[in-house]
């Protein structure tokens, strides 16, 4: 199993528009997520805000819904629904880090999936860092090729090793002792 990975709105958004800051970066970051074929995970709120930002600044709503239609049909996607669960956890989140919603709703979603957060909006970068791992669209383009290659020479390695593969995970379902410690 892949780490998973959460796309704040800002990212998707910024990719469409070359001539704002970083879009290049955004754009180069998604290309490489799906050239990856890495999972993602996402609030059902990204098809609201990507159809809604697409329309808004295409002044076109068809292709608003052809934008936020293409997102949804983009493989190894998981959409995490806004249900009340999820929205007091957002709130809490909001609450407490000082938030706009729809942030907090994006780190809610990170914390339940266990996922990085790669956003380029400031305030989440500046204010999560103790909730959430989060990076930048540049700072997940130079760190995360390496964090997942290292994840994937330790599949790599348990799945050459069996017996290896099944002490780890034994080891980690706590039903053997580590290595030179006796069974009881």
């Amino acid at each position: 199993m892949t780490p998973m990975i959460t796309v704040d709105a800002s990212v998707h958004i910024n990719a469409l528009n070359p001539a704002e800051t970083g879009s290049a970066a955004s754009k180069a970051f998604l290309d490489w997520l799906q050239q990856e074929r890495l999972s993602i995970v996402s609030p059902t709120l990204l098809l609201v805000e990507i159809a809604s930002a697409v329309a808004r600044g295409k002044n076109d709503g068809k292709l608003g819904i052809e934008a936020m239609r293409h997102l949804r049909a983009l493989p190894r996607h998981t959409w995490l629904p806004l249900d009340p669960a999820m929205a007091m956890a957002a709130a809490t989140i909001g609450a407490s880090y000082r938030l706009r919603g729809a942030d907090a709703v994006y780190a809610a979603a990170a914390q339940h999936a266990g996922s990085v957060l790669v956003t380029a909006d400031r305030q989440q970068l500046e204010r999560l860092r103790d909730a959430v791992p989060v990076m930048s669209p540049p700072d997940a383009l130079s760190q995360l090729p390496d964090i997942l290659a290292h994840f994937a020479k330790d599949v790599d390695k348990a799945k050459s090793d069996k017996d290896n593969g099944v002490k780890l995970v034994e080891y980690l379902a706590g039903k053997r002792p580590k290595d030179g410690e006796r069974e009881v």
